[in-house]
């Protein structure tokens, strides 16, 4: 069964929120409510009988599974060998062939039982097509995975004893922990002209260590379709010059004092200048600092003709053995973009701080 419009309505308002979605919409539909529940309406009376409704719908669907929160990983690719098989991966490969999935694309299943037929730890390619990135043509291949994932929620009334409701009207709230199947969407992108391979996994509500897992499990997949993709940039070195950098605004930083304690400084909502958060406050040239291992940035572009802004924010994370190590920084994160151009943006502002790449 195809999802219904009110499922796919619930997962813009999830990835893009309300504002975006709602400009997006209007773009085919005028609407003046100022409520999500009030625009829903507006979309659900008219949706079954306009069909450049339903259209635009998909198109966001298709959007947004590709954007919100992702970790990527860049991959520079050399070997002729190697890109001759990603040439073929994207005329070659085997769609699947699950009717729960093709049916509900671009959404995810809407009825959440019905994921227990499908399997964890395997990619299900979906769509294979082209897509304008920055000026560059991509081959674009969706793959869809399972994964079980634990929540923390309120344990339900009834669940409890006559004590336990008793201690919850006193206002005690008691949570449980339940595993549930989740749906991700991930994205693989290859520019022949630029010999660039992103790797693009969904983020959604997820760990660092769950979303990291993901990423090994779509590079298992292309290797089984001989695409070898060697490895991947180390964007350690792109840290100190995104921060260093007279543009955006720092959201977060973690640096290595002298006495080797490292701290994470997260900044506060209302600072945006790039030297107003905590860490320029206590005195950046004041000797505390021995080195940065993480940094998160952020940008807000203007729309045109309207009062709104967009923004796109990235997170290198990296542990503080990294500056005293050989190890790499091979992915980052992506947070809440909801344009591909913005998603571009962000992947080459890390790209060419990279010292010497």
């Amino acid at each position: 069964m195809p999802t219904s419009y009110e499922h796919q309505l619930d997962i813009l308002l999830e990835r893009f929120k309300f504002h975006f979605t709602k400009s997006e919409i209007k773009k085919v539909l005028e609407t003046t409510s100022q409520s999500k529940d009030g625009f829903k309406e507006d979309i659900l009376a008219v949706i079954a009988n306009n069909r450049e409704l339903q259209i635009k719908i998909d198109e966001l669907g298709l959007l947004a599974l590709q954007l919100d929160t992702r970790q990527i990983e860049v991959y520079n690719i050399s070997e002729d060998v190697t890109q001759l098989a990603l040439g073929s991966l994207f005329s070659a490969v085997n769609l699947t062939n699950k009717i729960l999935i093709k049916d509900a694309f671009p959404f995810p299943i809407e009825e959440k039982t019905k994921l227990d037929s499908l399997k964890t730890g395997k990619v299900y390619p979906i769509l294979s097509d082209t897509v304008t990135m920055g000026g560059n043509d991509y081959n674009r291949l969706v793959v869809s995975t399972i994964i079980v994932k634990e929540v923390e929620e309120p344990v339900p009334k009834t669940h409890l004893s006559k004590e336990g409701q008793e201690y919850q009207d006193d206002n005690a709230i008691y949570m449980m922990k339940r595993k549930i199947r989740t749906q991700l969407f991930h994205v693989v992108y290859w520019c022949e002209a630029l010999s660039k391979l992103i790797l693009s996994v969904d983020r959604n509500v997820l760990s660092l260590s769950i979303t990291q897992d993901q990423l090994f499990l779509l590079k298992q997949f292309l290797m089984s379709n001989g695409v070898d993709s060697v490895n991947a940039v180390n964007v350690f070195g792109a840290i100190e010059p995104l921060y260093n950098s007279d543009d955006g605004y720092i959201t977060k930083i973690g640096h290595v004092t002298t006495d080797g304690n490292p701290v994470r400084i997260p900044l506060k909502s209302k600072q945006k200048c790039l030297k107003e958060d905590h860490y320029h406050q206590a005195g950046e040239g004041a000797g505390h600092v021995h080195a940065k291992f993480a940094v998160s940035k952020k940008w807000e572009f203007k729309v045109a003709n309207t009062q709104r802004t967009v923004d796109i924010e990235v997170g290198l994370n990296g542990q503080p053995k990294m500056l005293d190590t050989a190890q790499p920084l091979s992915d980052f994160t992506i947070i809440k973009s909801k344009r591909l151009e913005d998603m571009n943006f962000a992947i080459d502002k890390v790209l060419t701080h990279i010292p010497n790449a």
